[in-house]
């Protein structure tokens, strides 16, 4: 109705701006009340049906047709005339004019618009049937609800029934029975999985329309093109990269210089010569500045171990049919209360599994799942990660520089039948040192150098991981550890040697460290740590 006011607003416009027009060119001085109006209006919106005015022109010009003085009740005001040769003397060119104008805006302009209109009406209320359709449905569930069960004619019975209950029985009136206004305790629980299950599909069909729109194009293209910005970013660098080499090494030079004049001065003050003051010294900043990183890296990894975990209340549990019973997140925490919280009981079945009973809860909250889940044993579950990484090199050996900071390059992995990166660590066998995934890219002979080396590397973070595979009974906590190559060691060169997929569909390599890494939320979190130790860029 909305659309159809509209365009009758717009006809009337046209109509009365056309009628006022005319009236004011081919009659003069009409003082006839109704027949102003039927000359305004009534013969303007006639006209758009094919009712041509005979006196538009001279053609078919007659004063028979009207009454010169309007003093005629029946007929209508003549245009202006030459009384002697019987012909108007109106501007025939301006009438013919407008009115040729006022029938294409009507008949073709307005009449377009109108369809145009009802069109985009329609296609708004196509889009919302389904919701229109289920609220009108629950408003007629609501009404038969509140009546007699029986259909015509047969609610005469039902009318029968409550005359001898209320007339001859005497059985006072209760309040019929009106829908639920509060659900049971599964049923709750089934709504709420519901609910979940909604909102997850709705985000994805949202996701999905978010990439097709053209907004979400454009950002694309704008961020490939950062991407390329920043590719030709680095290759300028590479260009100024032996410069930066050479102030590098001039820095090395200098503090090599410092560290042999304050071996000189301490000398001589030993043999008794020399003022006593001491020399400055570069060891000691730097030792504080390492103290400093490795103090901030504990502190991230505590504001880390605080946040609250997402990926641990996914509702798909991984490789098993399981739902999660959904958790909102201010129910989370196991001090909150939460009446109908019943998780169900899920525990993979495995060979190596323990078959001991939950003794702790999950330390981070409720995941919407009890049991053990894929995990191996009740209570933590602890994993082991090492973060091996090198300096990256250009073509001539020099270490190469982003926004002033060194690039590192950790070691990855890729896992059979996966479509994901990740650092080569895991869950560790009974009495081993080297986690599972780490041996299956390392020759044997290797593996007590690699133990030596996870020994003198550096803990970057020790807590809770937020992982799918946590429930309330059962939780992944690791200890990440730093693996860092200097420089182009005989270290370094026998673990490139050494590296060999037992799988041939596993895959290893050494990737850039940087914000756009492909890894796991809480890897990129290891790996900024690791950044921030050694001072490189991420």
């Amino acid at each position: 109705m909305k659309d159809v006011f509209f365009f009758l607003f717009l006809l009337a416009v046209w109509v009365v701006s056309f009628g006022v027009a005319k009236q004011a060119i081919l009659i003069h001085n009409e003082s006839r009340v109704d027949w102003i109006f039927r000359g305004v209006v009534y013969q303007s919106y006639l006209t758009i049906f094919g009712q041509i005015p005979a006196y538009i022109d001279g053609v078919d010009f007659s004063l028979d047709r009207c009454s010169p003085n309007g003093t005629d009740p029946y007929k209508p005001k003549c245009p202006e005339s030459d009384a002697t040769r019987h012909q108007p003397i109106f501007p025939e060119w301006l009438t013919v004019t407008l009115f040729c104008l006022y029938l294409l805006f009507t008949n073709i302009l307005l009449l377009n618009l109108l369809i145009a209109m009802f069109n985009y009406t329609f296609q708004q209320v196509q889009e919302h049937t389904d919701q229109i359709w289920k609220f009108q449905r629950h408003g007629l569930i609501e009404e038969y609800q509140g009546r007699p069960p029986a259909p015509p004619p047969f609610i005469l019975l039902s009318h029968l029934h409550l005359f001898i209950k209320r007339a001859v029985l005497k059985i006072p009136a209760r309040r019929h029975k009106q829908l639920k206004n509060k659900l049971e305790k599964n049923e709750e629980a089934v709504l709420l999985s519901w609910e979940m299950y909604l909102k997850e599909s709705y985000l994805q069909s949202q996701q999905e329309q978010q990439r097709q729109r053209p907004e979400q194009k454009m950002q694309d293209i704008s961020h490939r093109v950062d991407t390329m910005v920043n590719l030709l970013e680095m290759d300028r660098l590479k260009q100024s990269g032996s410069m930066e080499q050479r102030l590098s090494s001039l820095e090395e030079q200098v503090a090599q210089t410092a560290r042999a004049l304050y071996w000189i001065v301490k000398t001589l003050r030993d043999g008794g010569l020399g003022s006593g003051e001491d020399a400055p010294t570069l060891e000691p900043q730097k030792a504080l500045e390492r103290q400093d990183l490795e103090l901030d890296g504990r502190q991230e990894a505590e504001d880390l171990s605080h946040a609250p975990h997402v990926n641990a209340r996914h509702l798909f549990y991984p490789n098993s049919p399981v739902l999660r019973f959904p958790v909102p997140d201010e129910k989370v925490p196991w001090e909150t209360e939460f009446l109908i919280y019943d998780p169900p009981f899920y525990t993979a079945e495995r060979k190596d599994q323990a078959s001991v009973d939950p003794v702790a809860k999950n330390p981070k909250g409720r995941t919407g799942l009890r049991g053990c889940g894929s995990l191996s044993c009740f209570g933590p579950n602890h994993t082991l990660q090492p973060v091996v990484t090198r300096w990256k090199r250009n073509q001539d050996g020099a270490i190469c520089r982003k926004s002033i900071k060194k690039v590192l390059e950790v070691l990855l992995v890729k896992q059979p039948l996966s479509e994901h990166w990740a650092l080569p660590g895991g869950s560790q066998e009974p009495g081993e040192t080297l986690p599972r995934k780490l041996k299956q890219i390392l020759r044997r002979e290797f593996w007590p150098s690699f133990e030596n080396l996870l020994r003198q590397g550096t803990e970057v973070y020790k807590g809770y991981v937020d992982d799918l595979r946590n429930t309330d009974d059962a939780w992944i906590e690791t200890v990440a550890i730093s693996v860092h190559f200097p420089d182009q060691s005989d270290e370094l060169k026998r673990l490139n040697s050494h590296l060999h997929t037992c799988d041939p569909r596993m895959a290893i390599r050494w990737q850039v460290v940087d914000r756009r890494i492909p890894l796991s939320t809480t890897h990129k979190s290891i790996l900024e740590k690791v950044a921030a130790l050694y001072g490189a860029y991420y």
